[in-house]
């Protein structure tokens, strides 16, 4: 599932448990404090998420109520920090922390199920782009850089609407759960009135109605795959994919450990994927991919070390395989539409591999690990007056003619997807980033999430009720 699909999962959790407000008490005071407890830890995962987001925390989180409650009704900073410093201030409590346990009831076990989506949610941003550390994947280098901040911030700020929601109900509940529940759990009602009747209900309506037509980038995020190890071919165009992504990854992460074997596989499948794309697809610069492979080709240099780094050249040689086309096989029988429209999910992970292996080839020639054919030398055979031309081979240098031919191929290859970057990066965002989210199939969410945002977003927060009769 990806990154949207989470989202969208704990949309549906929240609203089932709004609905479930008025018509499922809870029955005993353990079951309201477990409630509570997951109520808190849905608002702190959000300001989690925020953090993934962003990059950091966009203030102090351990600011009083009353502190944050002046900086909202002042707008203090800007919306992010006001919605970060609302989530962080309603996912404390001044009353006394209880025992976790599961909730029974359907409000509480709802709340607890959206609180885990929202947590794999925010484990997927982080297997991109780590807190304190440095982006995993081109796509959280771009992250880094802001691409899908805006989206992502309002996506945040439904699922903070839809706790607002709950929060409103929230004291009537407590009213009619156990007849001690008000009394143990009254700050706990007040805190709800003061998140859903307060400055935050307006400033995550702001960002909403602010947010126009920016694309979800997001959406479309699935944890980083690992490189496959032992298996013997690649079947569907799914596997495909995940294989190219994940070697992608490596080489992004071990730059270091890249070698020639690797420079040639992958230009050779990046060749493959480009001449068999739709001509309209994004990264399907054949002519500099065709450049790139025979620069490769030219090149000779030390063997990958380590298995991981042998068996990320052997998913790369699979994957050429599985583009290239050849006679039916048992298991890779696909209609024409459904590997063209593979191929072109391939195509879009291009642009991306064509700045990783750019780095990584002008790290590996100043690592002295490639090996070019210098000029040849007249040998005179012994005891003969016979002479051979000899070729020598020499370590090549960073500017080595054969290296610059394949920097500049790759370089070439990305430029082509350059004008298909998001809008909402800044002109000086590293040249990866700019290309991760290149491809316009990562600029929409899917269709389930995108549904789910777009009512949560048309609905109006509730003011807590006139009959509210927990008010003692």
């Amino acid at each position: 599932m990806t990154y949207g699909d989470w989202l969208s999962r704990a949309h549906d959790e929240l609203s089932e448990a709004q609905a479930r407000l008025a018509s499922d008490p809870a029955v005993t005071l353990d079951d309201v404090g477990a409630t509570v407890v997951a109520r808190q830890r849905v608002y702190a995962r959000l300001a989690k998420l925020v953090e993934l987001v962003v990059g950091g925390q966009p203030a102090r989180a351990d600011i009083d109520r009353g502190t944050v409650d002046v900086a909202l009704r002042m707008q203090a900073g800007d919306h992010t920090t006001r919605l970060y410093l609302g989530l962080s201030a309603a996912a404390r409590s001044d009353r006394r922390p209880v025992l976790p346990t599961v909730p029974i009831c359907r409000v509480g076990r709802h709340l607890e199920s959206a609180a885990e989506a929202i947590a794999v949610a925010g484990e997927i941003l982080a297997g991109h782009a780590p807190p304190a550390r440095e982006p995993l994947t081109p796509e959280g280098a771009a992250i880094r850089a802001g691409a899908g901040r805006k989206a992502g911030l309002v996506d945040i700020a439904v699922l903070t609407t839809d706790m607002l929601a709950i929060d409103a109900g929230l004291p009537e509940w407590l009213s009619g759960s156990h007849r001690l529940a008000y009394g143990v759990f009254e700050t706990v009602a007040d805190e709800a009135r003061w998140t859903s009747s307060g400055s935050l209900t307006e400033v995550v309506h702001q960002m909403i109605s602010d947010a126009g037509d920016a694309p979800s980038l997001l959406h479309l995020l699935e944890p980083p795959p690992p490189v496959p190890v032992g298996r013997p071919a690649i079947s569907d165009g799914a596997s495909a994919l995940r294989s190219l992504v994940a070697t992608r990854d490596w080489m992004h992460r071990n730059p270091g450990e890249v070698r020639v074997m690797h420079l040639a596989k992958a230009t050779q499948a990046a060749l493959a994927v480009s001449a068999l794309a739709s001509p309209g697809a994004v990264g399907a610069d054949w002519r500099s991919w065709s450049a790139a492979a025979h620069a490769a080709g030219q090149l000779h240099g030390t063997p990958p070390h380590g298995p991981a780094a042998a068996q990320t050249a052997r998913e790369l040689d699979l994957v050429t395989r599985w583009v290239r086309p050849g006679p039916p096989r048992p298991g890779h029988v696909t209609s024409r539409g459904s590997r063209l429209e593979a191929i072109d999910k391939l195509a879009a992970v291009l642009p991306s591999l064509s700045e990783v292996l750019r780095v990584a080839a002008q790290m590996a020639a100043r690592n002295r690990h490639f090996f070019v054919l210098g000029r040849r030398e007249l040998e005179r055979v012994p005891r003969s007056l016979v002479y051979h031309a000899v070729a020598r081979w020499c370590v090549a240098q960073p500017d080595d003619e054969q290296v610059y031919r394949l920097r500049s191929a790759l370089a070439a290859a990305g430029s082509s997807a350059l004008a298909s970057t998001p809008s909402q990066l800044p002109r000086a965002a590293p040249r990866l980033a700019k290309l991760a989210f290149a491809a316009p199939v990562d600029a929409e969410p899917s269709q389930q999430a995108k549904g789910a945002i777009d009512r949560a977003a048309r609905e109006v927060v509730p003011r807590p009720s006139r009959h509210d009769h927990s008010r003692r």
